[in-house]
């Protein structure tokens, strides 16, 4: 993929922003952004987003998200193949860095929350927030790039390159680590404080909760939040 540093000063010098926000110029004026073309290598050739099959955004197209604890908005999209917000300047788009100053993004219609984050192998990345509390139920997204694989005769046809959307994987997040779940419900109780066990052992077991349900899994994070 194709990308140009910029300082952020002189990227958003272009943008407008209300008289209660602040620009991203000024809020992260010595961070550094990545201009971005969507494509991509596929061996020898250069593939656009667009020829590929499949889709690597969380949502089509730009949707304005609210930045950090401030009140700045800026038209966005997660990249999920990427991992990384994108930025739309104009016609420009740019992929904004992985840091403190950027480590919140709210979507205004639909409320939903992406945290910069750890898992438990020390992967930094994005997860959206399904519940809140002492403890937080994290969703992490995943796509795969397949390459093209060329027709290897006129009798068998080729494989066209694809974005393979992958199962999501979650994680609960406490206030000094972070659980990534299983199928087995044994691996995340083995996982909890001492005086949590049984009790979440019985919800368990009495609610018949799935650990492969996402609903379910709201429900036991809730219950821990008790």
């Amino acid at each position: 993929m194709k990308t140009k540093f910029i300082t952020a000063a002189i990227l958003f010098s272009g943008l407008f922003f209300n008289a209660q926000q602040i620009s991203v110029g000024e809020y992260a004026r010595t961070a550094k952004f990545n201009k971005i073309i969507d494509e991509i290598n596929n061996g020898k050739t250069v593939l656009k987003y667009s020829d590929i099959q499949g889709n690597p955004f969380y949502k089509n197209g730009f949707s304005n998200a609210r930045v950090g604890d401030t009140g700045t908005t800026l038209p966005v999209r997660y990249n999920i193949f990427k991992d990384t917000f994108e930025v739309l300047n104009e016609n420009d788009i740019y992929a904004i860095p992985k840091d403190n100053s950027f480590s919140k993004f709210v979507f205004v219609s639909s409320n939903e929350k992406f945290i910069l984050e750890k898992d438990n192998e020390g992967f930094a990345g994005y997860f959206l927030v399904l519940t809140e509390g002492k403890n937080k139920l994290l969703k992490k997204f995943a796509v795969k790039f397949n390459p093209e694989v060329p027709a290897p005769n006129t009798m068998i046809p080729g494989t066209p390159a694809k974005f393979e959307t992958l199962k999501p994987v979650y994680f609960i997040k406490s206030e000094d680590k972070i659980i990534k779940l299983t199928k087995k419900s044994d691996e995340l109780i083995n996982a909890l404080p001492s005086d949590k066990k049984d009790a979440v052992k019985d919800f368990i077991k009495s609610n018949k909760i799935k650990m492969t349900e996402e609903l379910d899994l709201i429900k036991l994070v809730n219950f821990l939040n008790k």
